[in-house]
């Protein structure tokens, strides 16, 4: 009998364990899979919160320059068709940086907003805007400061054209108030109400090569300037709207623009005097092009001398200058070439040959 007793015992004991295990298994709470964020409600329709689109390995930086987190997002803070932050990018804490990766190797708008500030007011948080370049290849990098463009009041923007637009501060202080993107519309900056935003619309025609936009050109249009002032009186709805019609930027106001090709055997970096040059947007230090590669830049001053565009590689003691000496004008993209191999650089050659803009980018548009 004990021994029948001591049986039923052990199987019982056996039964418990074995139940036990299985409540365990099936018990959501313990489950070592369930290992997605508790995301909170304000933002569970953003894109992979909170991480968007950062990743170590990302080609474009971008440094947080104020003492507070923030939200980036891609062209607008607004939801999507679909009713989701798909635009959403990544939080930077205050005075970091991320890398992020991007869809395409294109231009865009990247906006920060303070995240304290949009979680309290919403659409009304100040914000900061600007234009940046996105390569798979080549680093770019940008700083954001969201402050100043906040308020009660709505700014409206309509971009009617085929360029991307800078409204930037009348004083040519070099702040930039919004960015809209080619044929954009209902784009919104929150405003003070009542205080005057006076600007300048800074047109950028996208250039491509082989059927990818790499640079920009750039050209301001004054006639298009105007001041932006919401009131709150006789104004129920508190806004704004800037309508930017149809623009052709003349040829004599496309700016001057190089088309560099490295045929050496060195990866070199690719200066105005002491002034590293870039397609339009802010390049990374890194910005580097090995052998065999090509790149088009822009943001050059008409009148400057083309043999102030000069080459270095880690290699060298001292800068390859171009050889050649002519006045860069607008309207004309001066195609260079470094040739060349050897411990230094009087083992290098360069040769420019001078083309007409429109000519050129038709060409390869």
């Amino acid at each position: 009998m004990k021994k029948i007793l001591a049986k039923f015992l052990v199987l019982t004991l056996t039964v418990l364990v074995f139940a036990t295990s299985c409540l365990a298994i099936v018990n959501p709470k313990d489950d070592p899979d369930d290992t997605k964020p508790n995301v909170p409600e304000k933002y569970k329709d953003f894109y992979n919160y909170p991480n968007g689109r950062k990743d170590p390995a990302g080609t474009l930086m971008i440094t947080n320059a104020i003492n507070s987190p923030v939200l980036l997002f891609m062209n607008s803070t607004e939801k999507d068709a679909d009713g989701k932050y798909n635009n959403y990018i990544g939080t930077v804490d205050s005075l970091n940086s991320i890398k992020v990766t991007l869809p395409e190797q294109k231009f865009y708008t990247i906006v920060a907003v303070d995240k304290k500030l949009w979680e309290e007011k919403g659409d009304q948080a100040e914000r900061f805007s600007d234009l940046t370049y996105y390569s798979r290849t080549q680093p770019y990098s940008m700083s954001v400061r969201p402050t100043g463009m906040g308020g009660g009041g709505k700014w409206y923007i309509n971009n009617n054209t085929n360029y991307w637009v800078s409204f930037r501060k009348a004083d040519q202080s070099g702040e930039v108030f919004a960015v809209a993107a080619p044929n954009a519309k209902r784009v919104l900056i929150p405003v003070e109400i009542n205080k005057t935003y006076d600007y300048v619309p800074h047109f950028y025609r996208e250039l491509k090569y082989q059927g990818v936009v790499i640079a920009l050109a750039e050209s301001d249009q004054m006639t298009q300037a105007d001041t932006v002032i919401v009131r709150n009186t006789n104004n129920p709805s508190l806004s704004f709207t800037t309508d930017i019609y149809p623009a052709s930027i003349t040829s004599t106001k496309i700016k001057p623009t190089v088309f560099f090709t490295n045929s050496s055997d060195k990866t070199v970096r690719v200066y105005s005097g002491n002034m590293q040059l870039s397609n339009g947007a802010e390049a990374s230090e890194d910005f580097a092009l090995a052998a065999g590669d090509f790149s088009l830049f822009s943001g050059i001053a008409p009148g400057i001398n083309v043999n102030s565009i000069n080459f270095r590689s880690i290699a060298w003691t001292m800068p390859q200058y171009v050889s050649q000496s002519t006045l860069m004008e607008n309207n004309k993209v001066y195609k260079i070439t470094l040739s060349g191999n050897g411990p230094n650089t009087a083992s290098f050659t360069t040769t420019v040959t001078e083309e007409d803009a429109e000519s050129f980018y038709s060409d390869t548009n």
